[in-house]
């Protein structure tokens, strides 16, 4: 049987991972991995500037990518304590928690897929003919973005329970519910990323680049924070309880 004391020290730490792979994650899809701008390829390039891009980049692709997947798994984890906490607050069904959850680890493991599709690229690039290169590289981006589903249910659910929980002490504000919504129905706009390659609903376009992943990112940021004062509350809440116990004997 787990203590209680290791499985507040366990929870904490899968709390705080949100932050941890979330920054991980910027620097090695982003930065290294070169996904995000100045330093990505534009879907508008032609197939010989992706050969270019792939031929000349192929190592530092390669260690952000794999730096991703790896922030991408601790993601799953960080998910998992989310839907632990969602499911507390809920009395007669489990559904939003469940939600959470099965769309935050299907969000993970597209996280993880597309890096690695991203580093086999890198690696074989010089191998392929130009036309490949460009179609393997915007291919991976549709599966990274047309997948946006499951970031919707996610945030959706995550949404939904900061609206509805009239806890005295909820795990998310109601701010953090209108915003969750908000942001789940305006990445509805990432499914135009097949049809638009040089305005803003382009993969690197205003919208679907800029506000789609900022927004995405800060608001897991600010998820895990909420998720650690939820934790630091139970237990200050827990440590008062045992205290006025042991007074009464």
């Amino acid at each position: 049987m787990v203590s209680e004391s290791a499985t507040n020290k366990i929870e904490l730490w899968l709390a705080r991972s949100g932050m941890f792979c979330i920054i991980g994650y910027v620097i090695g899809w982003g930065i290294l991995g070169m996904c995000i701008q100045p330093f990505m390829a534009s879907p508008a390039w032609t197939a010989q500037e992706h050969f270019d891009f792939y031929r000349d980049h192929s190592t530092r692709i390669m260690i952000g990518m794999t730096i991703a997947s790896f922030d991408a798994g601790v993601f799953m984890l960080f998910v998992s304590q989310i839907a632990t906490q969602m499911r507390r607050r809920e009395k007669n069904s489990h559904v939003l928690s469940t939600v959470q959850l099965v769309g935050g680890l299907l969000t993970g493991w597209v996280g993880m897929m597309a890096p690695m599709m991203w580093c086999a690229l890198a690696e074989f690039s010089t191998q392929l003919d130009p036309a490949m290169v460009k179609f393997f590289h915007v291919m991976t981006w549709y599966v990274f973005d047309g997948t946006y589903w499951v970031t919707i249910a996610q945030f959706g659910a995550i949404g939904l329970m900061g609206l509805y929980d009239n806890s005295k002490e909820p795990l998310f504000p109601r701010s953090a519910g209108v915003i969750g919504v908000v942001l789940a129905v305006g990445y509805v706009t990432l499914a135009l990323i097949p049809f638009d390659h040089t305005f803003i609903f382009s993969y690197d376009g205003l919208w679907n680049m800029y506000f789609v992943w900022i927004t995405f990112f800060f608001y897991l940021l600010w998820v895990s924070r909420l998720c650690v004062q939820d934790l630091k509350r139970s237990q200050v809440g827990i440590q008062a309880v045992a205290g006025a116990q042991a007074l009464a004997h």
